[in-house]
């Protein structure tokens, strides 16, 4: 049997998930990120937003129309006291350091090194909880 052929992803453009308060997130995510705030909602996906009465905010790093969705579903329930995260890498030690104060003057709690120990090894790393606990894993790529 041929091994599967391994397919060539460079990022993940973007991640979408549930909160319950869409402008604590969103203060939250700009404060700590300074992230752009690009679109309420999306044309391609308003009316049915609305229909299952979900409402979204869109962000973005200046790259794409946005890298992180916030959805705030008006009936769902969550539960966030996982070890569910996603991970963001920093194109250097000063911008590690800079979100890494950011947390520092946001009171956030930090967790030092990588959200699984079994996770490679990176320069360096830390871990924060968002308002509503979805963890947020920051490393440092090791140089080269």
């Amino acid at each position: 049997m041929n091994a599967p052929t391994r397919i060539p992803v460079t990022n993940l453009q973007h991640h979408v998930f549930y909160v319950t308060d869409l402008e604590r997130s969103k203060a939250f995510y700009i404060g700590l990120f300074d992230l752009q705030f690009s679109a309420l909602n999306h044309p391609d996906s308003s009316a049915a937003m609305r229909l299952s009465q979900q409402e979204m905010h869109f962000f973005s790093f200046g790259f794409h129309h946005h890298d992180l969705c916030l959805v705030k579903h008006h009936k769902l329930k969550m539960d966030n006291n996982s070890m569910l995260h996603f991970t963001l890498a920093v194109k250097d030690a000063e911008a590690f350091d800079d979100v890494r104060r950011r947390a520092g003057e946001m009171g956030l709690s930090i967790r030092e090194g990588r959200m699984l120990a079994s996770a490679r090894s990176v320069s360096r790393a830390f871990c924060v909880r968002d308002p509503d606990n979805h963890w947020i894993e920051i490393i440092q790529e090791s140089s080269r």
